[in-house]
């Protein structure tokens, strides 16, 4: 029961699922001995991001690749943070270990051991850049948002500004294609909003990864160990009118009517209500509605101008559970 084949995922199966008890850990596609592994890369890590599985391996039974699925790169071989192959027998038996020994998975050693890994294949590779290599990745990271790299446990961008086209030139065509459904004005508010939440992430270098899909751009803790996206995610922006909880109200405590397609984006955090009146009382961020789910809470608000005004909301929430 802890491995399962075929296992169902969004848009297609993956050849093996592994799960820890009752939760998923990692996604395993399996493919025919010693064929070309570059063209299936795309696809699996794609259903690994979709399921919010964040290690996911690649085999032709002789090459062995890891990936981390939510690192923002180049390319998808650029989330690459171990390649290994079994003819170099003790150097495959340690990379198996680290990434799919069973009691590695259930520790958070695995994903441990690939931040690790791929910080280390960042150094060596800006190592080996001359200093004009540098510069024009630099710029192409400013332009197309594709480079990130490692600060610690976290991930910094390589420079430059977030703005409205720096985000939508970062996301894939099936993204920008379903935002395009709206209006202009709707889509630039949702880009604008994450923009200037990234720019702060980026200046008080929090450890969160971003994620922005059709329905959600969406800020989610690194904790070692925490497989439930749900659990990581803290804060984000919603692009659909549905806020997306069960039992969703407004201030006044009635039900929140989602159905209206020209509902604006909204800011949603993962504190208590209590707490959300607590920092409009110091600092004048007013929620416009709350989420309650079995498991957890959201508060949601309305975006202003100036993102800058909800910053303690972001701040709060990172604290809360970060405990920094």
């Amino acid at each position: 029961m802890e491995v399962l084949p075929e296992y169902a995922v969004k848009d297609g199966r993956v050849d093996y699922a592994l799960k820890v008890g009752q939760k998923l850990a990692l996604f395993l596609e399996c493919k025919k001995w010693n064929e070309s592994l570059d063209r299936y890369e795309n696809q699996i890590v794609t259903y690994a991001v979709k399921a919010g599985m964040p290690i996911v391996g690649l085999t032709n039974g002789k090459i062995w690749r890891f990936y981390f699925s939510w690192i923002e790169g180049t390319s998808v071989s650029d989330r690459i943070f171990c390649e290994t192959d079994i003819e170099n027998r003790e150097t495959a038996i340690s990379d198996l270990e680290k990434y799919l020994l069973k009691s590695n998975v259930v520790s958070g050693e695995a994903k441990s051991n690939a931040e690790i890994a791929l910080e280390e294949k960042e150094k060596t590779n800006s190592s080996e850049s001359s200093p004009v290599d540098l510069k024009q990745k630099r710029a192409d990271s400013v332009s197309n948002n594709q480079s990130e790299k490692r600060q610690g446990t976290g991930l910094s961008e390589l420079g430059g500004e977030w703005t409205i086209e720096r985000i939508r030139n970062s996301l894939p065509p099936e993204v920008t294609d379903y935002h395009r459904q709206s209006s202009e004005e709707r889509c630039n508010l949702f880009y604008r909003a994450a923009a200037e939440v990234r720019n702060l992430i980026q200046e008080k270098e929090w450890r969160l990864d971003v994620n922005i899909s059709k329905t959600r751009c969406s800020f989610s803790l690194q904790d070692r160990g925490i497989i439930n996206i749900n659990t990581k995610r803290i804060l984000g922006l919603t692009f659909t009118p549905k806020l997306g909880y069960r039992q969703s109200v407004d201030r006044n405590g009635e039900q929140v009517n989602s159905s209206k397609a020209s509902t604006p984006p909204r800011l949603f955090v993962r504190i208590m209500e209590e707490e959300a009146q607590q920092l409009e009382r110091e600092y004048g961020c007013k929620f416009c509605a709350t989420g309650k789910d079995k498991t957890m809470d959201f508060v949601y608000y309305h975006i202003p101008e100036n993102m800058s005004e909800l910053f303690p909301v972001l701040e709060f929430a990172y604290k809360k559970h970060t405990g920094n």
